[in-house]
Parts: C-alpha cells; sequence; structure tokens
C-alpha cells in the first residue's frame, strides 16, 4: 500500500479552495526557487574561482609547460623519453579503471559516461589533486607527472582530425578541471602552514576557510568534467568503431 498525496483531477475537486491555491502557490515557489539556487551556487563557484584565480592560472601553466615538454622529448629523439613512451603504451591496455568501458559497459553510453565522470572526478581529481594538497607541493608534483605523461603518449602518434578533435577537447576540459582542484588542494595545504593569508590565527579555522572555498569550486570540477566525460565518451562511442575501420 503506498501512502502519499495523488494529484488526481480527483484529488483537486475535493481540496477546500485555499488548500488549492497553498498548493499552486508553494509548487509554483519551489520550482522557481530550484533554478535561482543553481545560479547561485555558480556564482558562489566562480567567485571563489577569481580568488583562487593565480592558483588556477600556475596550474594551467604547469600541465602546458610539461604536456609541450613531453612532447618535445619524444620528438627530439631522448632515448629515455621514447622508452618511457613505449613501456606506458604497453601497460595502458591493461590498466583495471579502463577494462570495464571495453568490457561490461562496452555497449552502454549512459554508463560510461557515469563512469569515467565518476572516476576522473573522484580519483583524477579529489583524491589525487585535492586531498593529496594538505602537503602542499603534492598537486605540482602530480601535475608534472600527468601533462608530461599525456605529452610522451601522445607525440608522434598519426591521428585523424577528428581524434585530434576529441583528445584537444578532453584535454582542455579535463585538465582544466584538474586545475582548479590541484588550486583547492594547494590552498588547503598553503592555509595549514601559514593561516594568517587567511586572515586568521588559527590553523583550524584557515583550513576551514580554505575548505569552504573549496567547496564552491567543486560546483565548477563537476560540471567541467561531467561535459568532458559527454565529450570524450560520446566521440568514442560512436566515432571509435568508424576511425577502426579507416584504412590506414
Amino acid at each position: 500500500m503506498s501512502v502519499g498525496i495523488s494529484t488526481s483531477p480527483s484529488f483537486f475537486l475535493i481540496l477546500p479552495p485555499d488548500y488549492l491555491l497553498y498548493y499552486i502557490v508553494t509548487t509554483n515557489k519551489a520550482q522557481t526557487e530550484s533554478p535561482m539556487r543553481l545560479r547561485e551556487l555558480l556564482q558562489e563557484s566562480l567567485q571563489a574561482a577569481k580568488r583562487r584565480r593565480n592558483l588556477i592560472i600556475f596550474f594551467a601553466f604547469v600541465h602546458v609547460v610539461f604536456f609541450g615538454l613531453g612532447q618535445w622529448m619524444v620528438i627530439q629523439g631522448y632515448p629515455s623519453a621514447i622508452e618511457l613512451r613505449q613501456e606506458q603504451l604497453k601497460n595502458i591496455q591493461e590498466l583495471p579503471y579502463l577494462k570495464p568501458l571495453t568490457g561490461v559497459l562496452a555497449d552502454n553510453l549512459p554508463l560510461k559516461i557515469l563512469y569515467t565522470f565518476g572516476f576522473n572526478l573522484v580519483f583524477g581529481a579529489f583524491v589525487s589533486t585535492t586531498f593529496m594538497g594538505l602537503v602542499f607541493f603534492f598537486p605540482y608534483f602530480i601535475a608534472v607527472w600527468r601533462s608530461f605523461i599525456i605529452g610522451v603518449l601522445v607525440s608522434d602518434m598519426d591521428s585523424s582530425p577528428v581524434m585530434n578533435v576529441i583528445f584537444y577537447g578532453t584535454f582542455i576540459l579535463e585538465f582544466g578541471a584538474y586545475c582548479i582542484s590541484s588550486a583547492i588542494g594547494t590552498d588547503l595545504g598553503l592555509s595549514v602552514l601559514w593561516p594568517s593569508r587567511k586572515g586568521v590565527a588559527s590553523r583550524m579555522e584557515a583550513l576551514r576557510e580554505a575548505a569552504r572555498d573549496g567547496v564552491r569550486l567543486y560546483v565548477l570540477v563537476i560540471i567541467v568534467l561531467f561535459v568532458a566525460a559527454i565529450w570524450e565518451i560520446t566521440w568514442l562511442h560512436y566515432m571509435g568503431p568508424l576511425l577502426k575501420q579507416a584504412p590506414a
């Protein structure tokens, strides 16, 4: 037996006029407040991004520089870079977190998008760049290694214009989100070391202030990573089979 309020026409016929008016007003109010609250959250997130813009720009610079360095070292034929590339290309086929995308989820586009989004949010952003930022220099090392490896992997690869569009669109979106999450983590770590940068004397209060800004910024991280997952997985889901069939 279900318990609840029916919204059938007969239900409205038996309501007193004042109850019916209250129901209509509160329903319309809830419907209008929801998008307004979303706009407020987005505005707060953008304002927090302005406060952390120096760190975000710094991490964007780091990602671009070391991505380019990885590509350049392979093109120049540095033995260490070539060996690293060959090793990583071999290992990438065995990465456990990629297997669901080519296995049980292979034919289910929505689940592949949600899986990619969830993995990138939890492990790519939060664990590796935000939580690790409690030691403030860890996000920097992760950004250096991550962007350098991607540069090494994609350097000198024969790819079609479509694959370039897929890759660079994904790179800009995902690494843009990681710049924000890295800035959040670094801000947390710096706030513990130097609480005065938050205008307070207590390390705990400085950490709380940084965490509040971090929560606001994660609205942007979530949005960008979700768009990135849709972009990457949708392209690969529909274009991947066609690209495999295309003559080399």
